[in-house]
Order: structure tokens, then sequence, then C-alpha cells
């Protein structure tokens, strides 16, 4: 218990202030038990009543110690002692040696910043509440930061180097878009910078990737070396769907996460450039390097282990659906133009030659503050771009899968019922029949600096965007104990291929 002139006030039991409405007290006392594990008794005569009130309304809950102050490049490190406390109301602030000071608050929660005014003094302070997890508490004075945690110890093992330091956090999207970078945008081609200067379509080309005869290469590499004709259900959840994307044995990862993006985004592209011929064929609408319009037939042969299991991307239960054939479509694609090779192909190279448009922009791991990437993303989904990432980290738990290196990852709107930021799917699938690769991002810097994220203009598919973009709901489906899963080759490759910066 700390004394503030005369009055008893007990910091760690704020929570008693807030709630949807009000009661009076009338029992002989109130018991408070907090999580870690202490408790506080009141009696009836100490407590007029019991107002609890959930953050949705704009309050900040309960005590936050102080990890670290800073301006521009100047740090100063905290050891948590100094703490503050907010019950409705009122703000405690203490730690600092002497009394603690107590304010009267008044929040403002659409602006995101509270108005503090000290009891005794004649001193008021406005601060902006620039990040709010349950675990960091970041507020804003002038262009001083200061960070708070929730407990002592985190705030003194805290670092600051978590934090990306070149710039004062912002909710500006136009300021956060200027730290982005390596562009790809061109000036010789929409292809973008990769496609420059490529090989030029002939006829011959054309006739070629016409003739559903003409296969691409195999992948012995992968062990798939055998064409062998499969049964195609283009949709099996009548639209094209992330869950049609399971990769199992080729090394293409943001040509999957790319697809799965195609599904989430626009399905009614994915139908308007594949056209069935009914003859077990299928026309695929491309874009040459020079950005021209080109067209690439595949049969229904599809890439094969020596035992005739399909090593390509596959939907769930193994079914070949759009998604394979664009897979293949592309890897007779790159037989002509030779741009990239199907393994390890990075999501700006898988993009374009399905939607003519190859600008892009980038964010690396730690460029940006948390709340800032989860405005980049929200806003650039919303507007359509591609979007695909991923983590140089591995085993970090998100909801109920982990993160993966070496790996790209398909970027969704969060479930408002989710305690996350966004989704990052993982294209091999994983997970039970909830999850379909779902990885659900938290609101933890640990996490969050470990990430990047990809950003691709939509080119000829963003007059197919769906107009009311919500969060993935996977399909329903179960599993069966054929369902192929991903190679142990491409799961090992973290571990073989530690230092390596092709994404498989």
């Amino acid at each position: 218990m700390r004394q503030v002139k005369g009055k008893s006030y007990f910091p760690l039991v704020a929570l008693l202030f807030f709630a949807f409405h009000s009661f009076t007290a009338s029992a002989q006392g109130f018991v408070v038990h907090l999580k870690d594990g202490s408790k506080s008794i009141f009696t009836s005569s100490e407590v007029a009543s019991v107002t609890m009130v959930p953050e949705s309304q704009g309050y900040i809950l309960g005590t936050w110690h102080l990890g670290f102050w800073k301006n521009g490049s100047n740090v100063i490190e905290f050891d948590g002692t100094e703490f503050m406390t907010f019950a409705g109301d009122t703000l405690i602030w203490g730690g600092k040696g002497g009394d603690a000071d107590v304010y009267t608050v008044e929040f403002h929660p659409y602006q995101k910043y509270f108005i503090a005014k000290h009891v005794t003094k004649s001193e008021t302070l406005k601060w902006y509440v620039t990040q709010y997890t349950n675990k960091l508490l970041v507020l804003k004075d002038g262009d001083a930061y200061r960070y708070f945690y929730r407990t002592k110890d985190e705030a003194d093992n805290a670092r600051m180097e978590e934090y990306p330091t070149n710039h004062s956090e912002t909710s500006d999207i136009n300021r956060i878009l200027r730290y982005a970078g390596s562009k790809t945008k061109s000036t010789l081609t929409p292809m973008g910078k990769h496609f420059e200067n490529r090989h030029v379509t002939t006829d011959e080309d054309r006739q070629w990737l016409l003739n559903p005869a003409n296969e691409p290469d195999v992948l012995e590499g992968a062990g798939l070396t055998r064409w062998v004709s499969k049964t195609v259900r283009l949709y099996p959840y009548d639209d094209p769907m992330p869950a049609d994307v399971n990769q199992h044995a080729i090394g293409d990862c943001c040509c999957m996460a790319v697809l799965a993006s195609f599904a989430y985004l626009y399905p009614g592209f994915i139908k308007n450039i594949i056209t069935d011929n009914g003859n077990r064929t299928y026309t695929v609408k491309m874009y040459d390097p020079q950005g021209q319009p080109v067209e690439v037939c595949v049969s229904n042969k599809f890439l094969c282990n020596s035992g005739g299991t399909i090593g390509q991307v596959t939907g769930k239960n193994n079914v070949v659906t759009w998604a394979t054939i664009l897979e293949k479509a592309l890897m007779k694609w790159e037989k002509i133009y030779q741009c990239n090779g199907i393994e390890g192909i990075g999501t700006e190279h898988a993009a374009p030659p399905f939607t003519g448009d190859g600008e892009s922009f980038s964010f690396s791991p730690n460029s940006l503050f948390t709340s800032e990437l989860k405005i980049a993303i929200d806003y650039c989904l919303r507007e359509g771009k591609i979007c695909v990432g991923g983590f140089n980290v591995g085993d970090l738990l998100c909801g109920t899968l982990t993160t993966v290196t070496g790996h790209a990852f398909t970027y969704m709107l969060a479930d408002e019922s989710d305690d996350a930021i966004f989704v990052m799917r993982n294209p091999w699938g994983n997970g039970d029949n909830g999850e379909d690769g779902k990885l659900r991002i938290p609101d933890e810097r640990t996490i969050v600096q470990t990430i990047d994220a990809r950003i691709v203009n939509p080119g000829a598919a963003a007059p197919f965007l769906r107009e009311d973009l919500k969060p993935y709901t996977p399909p329903r489906y179960i599993r069966k104990s054929t369902d192929i899963g991903v190679s142990k080759r491409l799961l090992e490759r973290p571990i073989t291929h530690p230092h390596s910066l092709e994404l498989w």
C-alpha cells in the first residue's frame, strides 16, 4: 500500500475502478484476487461503488512500469521502479522517489490521447497513446516517447533495440509507405526491373506455349521425374480459396503465397484467366517479360515422383485444382523465358506473369513499429495489393502454429475476435481444419520484429477485387490418411540451408 497525501492507494487493484456499470456496495467487504496470487481486502465502509469500463471505451487499465524514455536517437533506460497506475478517472505516478503524484484523467479515445491534471499542483499533462497492447504501453509527450511494461522485471529486462529508432512512430500511411525499400518499378517494362531486357516472344514461342503436348522440364532435385495424368477439379469449393493451395514437394513457396493471395483477394480473376477447354486441357492468360499478353495451354498431366504421387501444389485431399494448373502454366512459361526457374522464385517474380504488373516494394524486419506494420498491411490488403511476408526467426508460436524461416506466407486480415494484428497463412496449409496454415500474429514485438513484407501491385487482377474483404475462414473438410503433406526436403531446408536467401 502506498500513502499519498493522507489517502491509501492500491495500484495493483486498479481494475476495481473499471466496469460497464456500477453498483453500490452493501456487503461486509470485497476480496480482490489478482493473477499474480496476491489479494487485497476492502471493507464496505471504504467502498462507495465499483465501476468497470472496458478498454474499448478508451480507458487504459492497470499498472505499467517504465522501461525506456526515447527522443530521437537519445534513449534513457529505466529499471521498472517508476510506474503509472490508471484507476478510472485517477492516475497515480509513483516510484520516482518521495510521494506519488496523483492526477485526474480525462480520456479521448477517438483521438487516442488523455489529459491528466494534478490534484494539488498546477500541472497538466497531455499524452498520446501510440501503442497499447497487453504487454506494452507507449505514451508520447511532444517528441518524447515512454515505453511501459506490465511488470517491473519486464521493464528492467526490455531492450530498446527491439524497436525501430530511425523514425518516430506514426499512424500516417503516407509516411509509413515512405519507409519502404527495395522498389522494383521499371521504366522499361510494366513487369518490373527483374524482367528488363528479357527474351522477346516470337510466333514460334506462342505456338509452343499453346500446344498442351509440350511439357515443362521435370525437377529431379525434388524427386519429380514423371508427368502423370490426373483428374482435375478446378474449384472444389465453387470459388477459388486459399485452401486450394497446399505446397508439397516443389520449393516455390513465394509463388504459392501469391496464388493464395489471388484466391483471398481476387477469386474472380482466377476464373477469368483460366479456360477449361473441355478436352482435359486448360488455357491460361499470362504476360511475357515485356508485359504483352500471351496464352499458355497445359494438359492434365502433372509432375509426380517415380511412384506416381503428385508433387505439385494441390487442394485438400490431394485434389488437383486451379492452383495446380497455374503452377504448371508458370513452369511452362519459364521454359521459354527463363527468368527465374520455379524453385526459389520471388514474390515479385511470380505475380507479374499472371497480372502483367511487377511494381513492388518491401519492408525489412524491424523497419516499422508494430502499429505501423499493421496499418501498412491493412491498407495494402484493402487496396488489393498482393502481400507476402516471412520470418527471420523460426519456431515462434503464433496462435497454434509456429514460424518457419526461408519460407513465404500470405498476409490476410485478422478476425476481430482474434488476439492478432493480422494473419499470415503458410502455403503448406498445415494445422487443424480451422487453421489451414493460418498463423495469428500477436501484438508482441519479439515476434513482429522478425517479419518482413513484399507488396506487389495487382495489375490485371485489380478490377476483380472482392467488394467486402473479410478475414479468411477456411472451408470445412475432412483430413485423410492419404493426404500428401509437405515433403521432408522442404521441412528440413531451414536446417540444411540455414544461410540461404532463397525462399522455399
